[in-house]
Protein backbone atom coordinates (compact mmCIF):
# COMPACT_ATOMS: atom_id res chain seq x y z
CA UNK A 1 0.00 0.00 0.00
CA UNK A 2 2.71 2.34 0.75
CA UNK A 3 4.38 1.25 -2.69
CA UNK A 4 1.05 1.66 -4.64
CA UNK A 5 -1.49 4.00 -2.52
CA UNK A 6 -3.48 4.17 -5.63
CA UNK A 7 -4.21 0.53 -5.26
CA UNK A 8 -6.98 -1.27 -2.42
CA UNK A 9 -6.59 -4.16 -1.59
CA UNK A 10 -9.82 -7.03 -0.31
CA UNK A 11 -8.09 -10.00 1.08
CA UNK A 12 -10.38 -12.69 1.60
CA UNK A 13 -8.90 -15.74 3.79
CA UNK A 14 -10.76 -19.13 3.20
CA UNK A 15 -9.44 -22.44 2.00
CA UNK A 16 -12.23 -23.29 -0.90
CA UNK A 17 -11.21 -23.31 -4.00
CA UNK A 18 -12.27 -19.87 -5.45
CA UNK A 19 -13.46 -19.38 -9.25
CA UNK A 20 -11.36 -16.73 -10.09
CA UNK A 21 -13.45 -15.67 -12.95
CA UNK A 22 -16.94 -16.24 -12.36
CA UNK A 23 -16.08 -14.70 -8.48
CA UNK A 24 -14.31 -11.54 -9.91
CA UNK A 25 -11.13 -12.50 -8.42
CA UNK A 26 -7.78 -10.37 -9.30
CA UNK A 27 -5.25 -12.70 -7.99
CA UNK A 28 -5.24 -16.01 -5.57
CA UNK A 29 -2.48 -17.56 -4.13
CA UNK A 30 -3.63 -21.55 -4.17
CA UNK A 31 -1.42 -25.14 -3.69
CA UNK A 32 -2.10 -28.15 -5.26
CA UNK A 33 -2.79 -29.08 -8.70
CA UNK A 34 -4.22 -25.97 -11.30
CA UNK A 35 -5.78 -27.85 -13.98
CA UNK A 36 -7.91 -24.37 -15.40
CA UNK A 37 -5.77 -23.90 -18.47
CA UNK A 38 -7.83 -20.02 -18.17
CA UNK A 39 -5.16 -19.06 -15.46
CA UNK A 40 -1.86 -17.34 -15.45
CA UNK A 41 0.40 -18.97 -13.08
CA UNK A 42 3.81 -18.19 -11.48
CA UNK A 43 5.33 -20.37 -8.80
CA UNK A 44 6.97 -19.65 -5.40
CA UNK A 45 9.06 -21.40 -3.49
CA UNK A 46 8.34 -25.05 -2.73
CA UNK A 47 7.52 -26.11 1.07
CA UNK A 48 7.44 -28.71 3.00
CA UNK A 49 4.63 -31.05 5.08
CA UNK A 50 6.52 -31.44 8.91
CA UNK A 51 4.74 -33.54 11.76
CA UNK A 52 5.65 -31.85 15.32
CA UNK A 53 4.56 -32.06 18.71
CA UNK A 54 5.66 -30.39 22.16
CA UNK A 55 8.14 -30.95 24.25
CA UNK A 56 5.71 -31.28 26.87
CA UNK A 57 3.59 -33.96 24.89
CA UNK A 58 6.46 -35.76 23.83
CA UNK A 59 8.03 -36.20 27.64
CA UNK A 60 4.54 -37.87 28.68
CA UNK A 61 3.82 -39.97 25.89
CA UNK A 62 6.89 -40.48 24.20
CA UNK A 63 8.73 -39.56 20.46
CA UNK A 64 7.40 -41.86 17.90
CA UNK A 65 11.00 -42.87 16.26
CA UNK A 66 8.52 -44.86 13.22
CA UNK A 67 5.69 -44.58 11.27
CA UNK A 68 4.22 -47.64 12.99
CA UNK A 69 4.87 -45.97 16.44
CA UNK A 70 1.94 -43.30 15.27
CA UNK A 71 -0.71 -45.58 16.36
CA UNK A 72 0.83 -45.07 20.02
CA UNK A 73 -0.20 -41.42 19.89
CA UNK A 74 -3.16 -38.66 19.66
CA UNK A 75 -3.22 -37.07 16.21
CA UNK A 76 -4.22 -33.42 15.37
CA UNK A 77 -5.90 -33.66 11.57
CA UNK A 78 -6.30 -31.30 8.90
CA UNK A 79 -10.12 -31.54 7.07
CA UNK A 80 -10.57 -30.09 4.33
CA UNK A 81 -13.13 -27.60 3.64
CA UNK A 82 -14.11 -28.73 -0.06
CA UNK A 83 -14.30 -32.46 0.47
CA UNK A 84 -14.47 -33.01 3.68
CA UNK A 85 -11.83 -35.41 3.78
CA UNK A 86 -8.84 -35.93 6.45
CA UNK A 87 -5.21 -34.53 5.13
CA UNK A 88 -3.63 -38.09 4.78
CA UNK A 89 -0.10 -37.54 5.94
CA UNK A 90 3.20 -38.06 3.87
CA UNK A 91 4.74 -41.15 4.91
CA UNK A 92 6.84 -43.20 3.24
CA UNK A 93 6.87 -46.80 4.51
CA UNK A 94 8.44 -49.80 3.67
CA UNK A 95 7.22 -52.09 0.38
CA UNK A 96 4.22 -53.94 2.33
CA UNK A 97 4.00 -51.93 5.60
CA UNK A 98 0.27 -50.41 5.93
CA UNK A 99 -0.43 -47.38 6.93
CA UNK A 100 -0.52 -46.46 10.57
CA UNK A 101 -3.82 -45.96 12.48
CA UNK A 102 -4.52 -42.57 13.67
CA UNK A 103 -5.67 -41.68 16.40
CA UNK A 104 -7.48 -38.03 16.23
CA UNK A 105 -8.46 -36.34 19.22
CA UNK A 106 -9.13 -33.06 17.44
CA UNK A 107 -9.60 -32.43 13.64
CA UNK A 108 -10.24 -28.80 12.14
CA UNK A 109 -10.08 -27.17 9.01
CA UNK A 110 -8.01 -24.15 9.34
CA UNK A 111 -3.92 -24.91 9.38
CA UNK A 112 -3.70 -22.16 12.24
CA UNK A 113 -5.55 -23.73 14.57
CA UNK A 114 -3.86 -27.12 13.73
CA UNK A 115 -1.00 -25.31 15.12
CA UNK A 116 -2.51 -24.20 18.17
CA UNK A 117 -3.67 -27.55 19.27
CA UNK A 118 -0.33 -28.87 18.50
CA UNK A 119 0.96 -26.09 20.36
CA UNK A 120 -1.51 -27.07 23.38
CA UNK A 121 0.31 -29.53 23.63
CA UNK A 122 -2.96 -32.30 22.40
CA UNK A 123 -1.51 -33.91 20.30
CA UNK A 124 1.24 -34.54 16.70
CA UNK A 125 0.06 -32.57 13.78
CA UNK A 126 0.79 -32.44 10.18
CA UNK A 127 1.62 -28.96 9.28
CA UNK A 128 3.91 -26.61 6.53
CA UNK A 129 7.01 -26.03 7.62
CA UNK A 130 6.42 -22.14 7.11
CA UNK A 131 3.90 -22.75 9.92
CA UNK A 132 6.01 -24.43 11.84
CA UNK A 133 9.68 -23.17 11.64
CA UNK A 134 9.39 -20.29 14.21
CA UNK A 135 7.73 -22.18 17.02
CA UNK A 136 10.84 -25.24 16.16
CA UNK A 137 13.14 -22.47 16.59
CA UNK A 138 12.05 -21.41 19.30
CA UNK A 139 11.87 -24.61 21.02
CA UNK A 140 7.87 -24.80 21.17
CA UNK A 141 7.49 -27.60 18.62
CA UNK A 142 9.72 -30.99 17.85
CA UNK A 143 9.90 -31.75 14.33
CA UNK A 144 9.34 -35.69 14.18
CA UNK A 145 10.21 -38.71 11.70
CA UNK A 146 11.80 -36.28 9.08
CA UNK A 147 13.73 -38.88 7.39
CA UNK A 148 10.34 -40.83 7.14
CA UNK A 149 8.40 -37.81 5.03
CA UNK A 150 8.18 -37.70 1.12
CA UNK A 151 6.17 -34.41 1.55
CA UNK A 152 6.90 -31.49 -1.31
CA UNK A 153 4.46 -29.25 -1.52
CA UNK A 154 4.25 -25.98 -4.12
CA UNK A 155 2.43 -22.74 -3.63
CA UNK A 156 1.44 -20.59 -6.64
CA UNK A 157 -0.23 -17.34 -7.60
CA UNK A 158 -3.18 -17.32 -9.88
CA UNK A 159 -5.10 -14.96 -11.95
CA UNK A 160 -6.78 -15.01 -14.72
CA UNK A 161 -5.46 -15.21 -18.34
CA UNK A 162 -5.92 -11.95 -20.08
CA UNK A 163 -4.34 -10.25 -23.17
CA UNK A 164 -4.35 -6.86 -20.82
CA UNK A 165 -3.20 -7.59 -17.89
CA UNK A 166 -4.26 -4.69 -15.69
CA UNK A 167 -1.50 -2.83 -14.35
CA UNK A 168 -2.58 -3.13 -10.48
CA UNK A 169 -2.33 -7.14 -11.14
CA UNK A 170 0.84 -7.35 -12.87
CA UNK A 171 2.09 -4.85 -9.74
CA UNK A 172 0.51 -7.32 -7.18
CA UNK A 173 1.85 -10.12 -8.69
CA UNK A 174 5.33 -8.98 -8.94
CA UNK A 175 5.32 -7.47 -5.18
CA UNK A 176 4.05 -10.90 -3.78
CA UNK A 177 6.69 -12.94 -5.83
CA UNK A 178 9.50 -10.37 -4.07
CA UNK A 179 7.83 -11.03 -0.84
CA UNK A 180 6.42 -14.26 -0.25
CA UNK A 181 8.30 -17.31 0.83
CA UNK A 182 11.85 -16.09 -0.41
CA UNK A 183 13.96 -17.57 2.19
CA UNK A 184 14.85 -21.05 2.30
CA UNK A 185 13.35 -23.32 4.96
CA UNK A 186 15.23 -24.22 7.20
CA UNK A 187 12.92 -27.62 8.56
CA UNK A 188 14.40 -29.47 5.51
CA UNK A 189 16.62 -32.34 7.11
CA UNK A 190 16.81 -34.34 10.38
CA UNK A 191 20.41 -33.15 10.38
CA UNK A 192 19.95 -29.89 11.85
CA UNK A 193 17.11 -30.49 14.24
CA UNK A 194 18.54 -33.91 16.46
CA UNK A 195 15.77 -33.25 18.12
CA UNK A 196 13.62 -35.15 15.95
CA UNK A 197 15.65 -38.34 16.44
CA UNK A 198 17.16 -40.01 19.56
CA UNK A 199 17.50 -36.74 21.89
CA UNK A 200 13.78 -36.01 21.76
Amino acid sequence: MARYPEITLDLDFNDRIVDLIEEGVDVAIRSGELPDSRLMVRALRPFRLLLAATPAYLARHGTPRCPRDLSDHCSIGFRFPNSGKIQSWPLRRSKGEPDPRLNYVLTCNNMEALRGAVLRDLGIGCMPDFLAEAPVLAGHLVPLLLDHLDAPGQFNLIWPSSRHLSPKVRVLVDFLAEHLFISEPCLSTSERHPASGENA
